[in-house]
């Protein structure tokens, strides 16, 4: 198996991306809450894996032109057209859904080859957060007063893309791995479902995938495009909430990008930390996490981006680890964050060869 994993900071100088709504614990009701992770005494502003999904999602729809899965609701559920032959981001971020009729109750499932953490603040909420107090006073009468959390911190994120997983839907009866369903299981009264999956199937044959009792398999070509596209999409990256009153650019400033033989992800804890309202960047923590996992580093090269304004006391911490490296045959990519990501798809699409 083969994995493109990665980690981003995101400069949040004046924000309010993801909002926890209304805090009813108090009488006014009149304080809008940020949403926090509490850590042992401590809390973090973040933001939701589901929001950054969309943002990602919402982004491959707006600068790579993908025909993004429609939605549709049943009852108190909202899922997708479950095509991953026909909509990319059914491919990439997975689905859920169920045919009922009568007595029939048959569901397909995929889970998503791209697995993400939130966006969580690296400062403590005591140190990045605020409370702007205000009041409505547009209407005639009296102002009506108002606050709204918002902070000033660098939020991080990870990400993992399994690359064997994207373009290939396997049709095994487990919770994740029934992506679609086989023609001839399909229940006679569950006419409209069986003339969807005719079409889902012409449609396969139409783009030359390779279709086996359990699998599915589409072409190389497919499946390049479609994941090197969604590691190329952080570059574009928008979203958020707020963005009138906190316009917020959530690109990331900083990046690290590898290859692993496994689903690990060696850039999620401990190499940048907060000390004494300081942002860190641990430089031998990376290197000590690069080399515990070397034999699954494939190829032997990491790519750094960062942005030059951001964090310009690193550059001597990143230097490390380029320097370091050398001597152990690992290729170190240090450059932007848009020329990182277009090198990283490079290899992600010199795999699918």
């Amino acid at each position: 198996m083969k994995y493109a994993v990665g980690m981003v900071l995101v400069d949040t100088p004046h924000s309010a991306l993801n909002m926890l709504g209304i805090d009813e614990s108090l009488p006014e009701r009149t304080v809008t809450r940020v949403k926090k992770l509490r850590k042992g005494t401590l809390s973090y502003p973040y933001v939701s894996p589901q929001a950054w999904r969309y943002w990602w999602r919402k982004t491959l729809s707006e600068h790579f032109n993908w025909t993004l899965s429609p939605m549709f609701r049943e009852e108190k559920q909202i899922f997708t057209a479950a095509n991953p032959i026909e909509y990319p981001d059914d491919d990439i971020f997975g689905y859920m859904r169920a045919f009922k009729k009568g007595n029939v109750n048959i569901t397909v499932t995929r889970m998503s080859p791209l697995k993400n953490t939130p966006l969580v603040s690296i400062l403590p909420d005591r140190s990045s957060v605020i409370q702007d107090d205000g009041y409505a006073s547009r209407h005639e009468g009296d102002p009506v007063p108002y606050s709204q959390e918002f902070y000033s911190t660098v939020l991080k994120g990870a990400f993992s893309l399994d690359l064997n997983a994207v373009g290939k839907f396997t049709i095994i009866d487990k919770a994740g791995f029934k992506n679609l369903l086989r023609i001839d299981e399909i229940p006679k009264n569950l006419k409209e479902v069986k003339s969807e999956y005719e079409a889902i199937m012409s449609k396969a044959k139409e783009l030359g995938a390779e279709i086996k009792e359990k699998e599915w398999i589409m072409p190389n070509e497919v499946r390049k495009k479609r994941a090197s596209e969604a590691i190329k999409a952080l570059r574009y990256i928008f979203g958020g909430a707020k963005q009138t009153q906190y316009l917020t650019d959530v690109t990331p400033k900083f990046i690290i990008l590898a290859m692993l033989d496994g689903g690990i992800n060696p850039f999620i804890s401990g190499i940048v930390y907060e000390e004494r309202g300081e942002i860190k960047f641990d430089s031998e923590a990376l290197i000590s996490r690069i080399l515990e996992f070397i034999e699954i580093l494939n190829p032997k090269k990491l790519f750094v981006g960062k942005d030059k304004g951001f964090m310009k006391e690193w550059d001597e911490e990143i230097s490390k680890i380029k320097n370091s490296f050398e001597e152990k045959q690992i290729s170190v990519e240090v450059t932007t964050i848009g020329n990182a990501l277009e090198k990283f798809a490079k290899e992600i699409e010199n795999y699918y060869k």
